[in-house]
């Protein structure tokens, strides 16, 4: 069986191999592996692949933690009133959750608000202050929000609130207030990467272990936050940040202690997305995480805060039947304005090295959902733009190797205010400056990289091995410790080798699958959207993974010859 893609061995260093295999006692299987997704360190690798709840690193390491913690037990003390505002997406919802449950918990008043993104757009909004100052707030803590909100920040001092930033995009001009955001600590921190729920995580743990050493504990049990690590886990995965540093130990842990959810919303969440109680990155990826987006995008965010602390199970089942009917009429908006979108979008690529589209009132929370669907199809850098009232509300995504973020901070003078990440971001802009921003923007990303896709596809070999030794004891238990994959942790890609076919059989009219036999092993592999007529296969390139049903190890399928 013939192929149209290239298949290219990732070299390893042998003295390296040897190093992990003599000094490290890993098998040649998982040195490969690991050595490919960058480790040479044996103890960072380790800690990598086994990772233990001491590895996380002093919250106090993160600048402005210590005067955040400090100006929150002030308030503790003096018993005022703390508001929290939040982002309106996955991330912010979650994040402002585990940080309300946890002040509530210690006994503060707390106030709490989460705007629609629909009615208001991106951004920590200076409209929403005076309601809180109405409530007597005195100190205002945001979530996954306001690195880029001077002027809000200002405006709030004015009436007498102050501000801790609680964010993770990236730094433009910095507030002059209490910013807490892994961003201002090197790349190679372990908090550079923490989404926002992952700050307000890193908050919790610094203000706890400072109230013990205060003894604001002497009377009162301590509370336990292992609890927040199935939030924390849900937030980092839907947030798309890259899986390394504390990422990768926040969603270690809360992706095996959702399958216990301490929560009663996580559980019921889980029960009707039809996991059966085992839980795979696909089902939190496609079945649970929309969910949760739904009602941000559509304009409901309070939703999915009242149904995480909704303690009352009918309570609770009756606020996520409404998030479910939300998240349909979602996936059916969704379809339209995409069908609505395509000439366009296919005129865009034809002449652009960009999708760049402004169209009158756009829904604001989809924006970005339908931005990086068309991303993904065309594979260039998406603009969607939904003008109201002579603005620009614009959601931006951009395929991996190139950094849209760079290319949109180079237009900055053409924009009310902008802000995200190197693959995803948002702005505002006057009507009347979009075809400038459209010029310069098309310039700018033609510097930045060439967007032209190579003429053969290539696949990267990172380990070879036949069934024996994927299926040795060690291999496999290393194999279910490596999920949950996600950004910056994929599956390792393995060629298989020395086996015949058993059988091979077709799924649902379009996926094929076959079982993989060498003597007494054997193995199951799925190609999915495929059908193989020919029997011949020789060689496998696909990607281990433990099916959380049948928890066994299968192979998805990449390519074979």
């Amino acid at each position: 069986m013939s192929s149209s893609k290239v298949w290219v061995n990732k070299p390893v260093d042998s003295d390296l191999l040897r190093y992990f295999v003599n000094q490290g006692f890993f098998t040649p299987f998982l040195a490969q592996i690991l050595i490919n997704k960058g480790f040479t360190n044996l103890e960072e690798a380790y800690c990598f692949l086994f990772p233990q709840l001491t590895d996380f690193v002093d919250p106090f390491l993160i600048p402005d933690m210590e005067v955040a913690v400090k100006r929150i037990y002030q308030a503790i003390k003096s018993n005022e009133t703390i508001g929290i505002y939040g982002d309106s997406d996955a991330d912010g919802i979650l994040g402002s959750f585990i940080l309300y449950d946890f002040l509530v918990g210690l006994g503060c008043k707390v106030e709490w608000l989460i705007p629609s993104k629909e009615k208001e757009g991106y951004g920590f909004h200076a409209k929403f202050l005076p309601y809180f100052k109405q409530k007597g707030v005195g100190l205002l803590i945001t979530v996954d929000v306001g690195i880029s909100a001077g002027e809000t920040v200002n405006q709030a001092k004015a009436l007498g609130i102050e501000v801790i930033i609680t964010d993770h995009h990236e730094v433009i001009n910095k507030p002059n207030t209490i910013v807490v955001s892994g961003k201002l600590t090197p790349k190679t921190s372990p908090f550079y990467h923490l989404c926002g729920a992952g700050v307000a995580f890193a908050l919790i743990r610094a203000l706890r272990k400072y109230l013990y050493e205060q003894g604001f504990f002497s009377s009162v049990e301590i509370p336990q936050i292992r609890k927040y690590l199935e939030i924390v886990g849900l937030a980092t995965l839907a947030d798309m940040v890259p899986l390394i540093g504390e990422n990768r130990t926040v969603t270690f842990y809360g992706f095996r202690d959702l399958s216990s959810p301490s929560f009663l919303a996580t559980k019921l969440l889980l029960e009707n997305s039809r996991t059966n109680g085992v839980v795979s990155e696909e089902d939190l990826f496609y079945r649970v995480i929309p969910k949760i987006n739904a009602a941000g995008r559509m304009g409901s965010p309070e939703l999915i805060f009242m149904f995480l602390k909704e303690k009352d199970e009918t309570k609770a089942r009756a606020l996520l039947s409404n998030i479910e009917e939300i998240n349909q009429k979602r996936q059916e908006l969704e379809v339209e304005v995409l069908s609505s979108l395509e000439e366009l979008a296919k005129k865009e690529v034809e002449k652009y090295p960009f999708i760049f589209l402004a169209v009158e009132n756009l829904p604001k929370g989809l924006l970005g959902l339908i931005a990086n669907r068309l991303k993904n199809q065309y594979q260039v850098p998406t603009i969607l733009i939904s003008i109201e009232n002579g603005i620009g509300f614009a959601s931006g995504r951009s395929p991996e190797g190139l950094n849209l973020f760079e290319a949109i901070s180079r237009c900055e003078d053409l924009l009310i205010q902008y802000g995200g990440h190197k693959y995803a971001l948002g702005f505002q802009v006057n009507l009347e400056k979009l075809d400038a921003l459209k010029e310069r923007l098309s310039k700018e990303i033609k510097k930045i990289a060439s967007i032209s896709k190579p003429e053969e596809e290539v696949i990267y070999i990172e380990a070879e091995a036949d069934l024996t030794e994927l299926l040795h004891p060690e291999n496999l238990k290393a194999l279910t410790y490596l999920h949950p994959y996600g950004e910056a942790h994929h599956p390792p890609t393995i060629l298989i080798k020395n086996f015949e076919i058993k059988e091979k059989f077709l799924l649902k009219e379009k996926h094929s699958k076959f079982v993989l036999k060498k003597g007494i092993n054997e193995i199951s592999a799925i190609w999915f959207n495929r059908i193989v007529e020919d029997e011949r296969i020789r060689l496998v390139l696909g990607q281990p993974f433990v099916n959380s049903y049948r928890n066994n190890l299968e192979i998805k399928v990449v390519d074979v010859r």
